[in-house]
């Protein structure tokens, strides 16, 4: 019997309107009176995956930032794990806009999220029930922050491209990974949702293998690979589908894919 349940939110936990609907609510506070333990492990900033765990009701401690963040039930940072400047610099030194001249650059930095370029429109786009936006800030002061990551949104083919490039300046020395089509993100190799999740649960007395694990991106990989049981969402990116060719796949997360596993597993 598995201990413990540890979940992506874009994609996977929340809707296609980024949201968290009642039958996932009801069933998450089902579980957990089970006392069955519940994570959410994203790539969200703290606010935003704090915004989720408000709507949950509940008050646990959240991996953000793909694991390069983790912070404890009050808010209190208890993990974190930046992007070497060294990488950092080189990727905000790459002419992006020759990959495209519709890729975005975003960064996170601690509770802040900044942008280079005013697009207000392009995030309401994205999501129209959008609350915060990230703050607009030049490259130079850009570089005098720590990351916990940096991601490009932007065209797929022309991501790709970009990715080749980030790879080659950093050498294969960081992560990268698409999380959605539309958006490539890289943050410390040494920083994933598995190591963070473990990190958790070991607080908590249980293992990696005593949790059950859902994700959609490339960033969930290794969460879903070293997990009890990883579960490949149905709507999750090709090349995360690829990669986890033995995992199980659920119902999408327009599908309650989540919740209708967990009910199956659980109640």
């Amino acid at each position: 019997m598995y201990k413990a349940v540890v979940s992506d939110l874009d994609g996977t936990l929340l809707n296609g309107s980024h949201e968290i609907d009642d039958f996932t609510k009801k069933t998450v506070s089902a579980v957990i009176d089970k006392g069955i333990k519940f994570y959410i492990a994203t790539g969200r900033s703290y606010s935003g995956a704090k915004a989720i765990m408000d709507k949950l009701g509940l008050k646990i401690p959240l991996i953000t930032s793909n694991g390069a963040r983790i912070m404890d039930e009050e808010g209190k940072e208890i993990y974190i794990n930046n992007l070497e400047k060294k990488y950092s610099d080189s990727i905000l030194d790459i002419d992006y806009k020759k990959k495209g001249e519709s890729i975005v650059l975003n960064v996170y930095s601690g509770n802040d999220w900044y942008v280079t370029e005013d697009r207000r429109e392009f995030y309401m786009k994205i999501n129209p029930k959008r609350t915060f936006f990230p703050e607009v800030t030049t490259l130079e002061d850009l570089k005098t922050k720590e990351f916990t990551k940096i991601f490009f949104l932007g065209e797929h083919d022309e991501l790709l491209e970009l990715e080749k490039e980030i790879e080659e300046v950093t050498k294969g020395e960081v992560n990268i990974a698409f999380v959605l089509e539309h958006c490539l993100e890289i943050f410390s190799k040494e920083s994933d949702k598995a190591n963070a999740a473990k990190f958790l649960l070991e607080k908590d007395g249980l293992t990696l293998e005593d949790s059950v694990a859902f994700g959609d991106g490339c960033n969930d990989y290794d969460l879903l690979k070293k997990a009890g049981k990883g579960f490949v969402m149905g709507n999750a990116f090709y090349r995360l589908k690829e990669s986890l060719p033995e995992n199980e796949t659920v119902e999408s997360n327009a599908d309650n894919g989540v919740a209708k596993k967990l009910v199956e597993l659980f109640l």
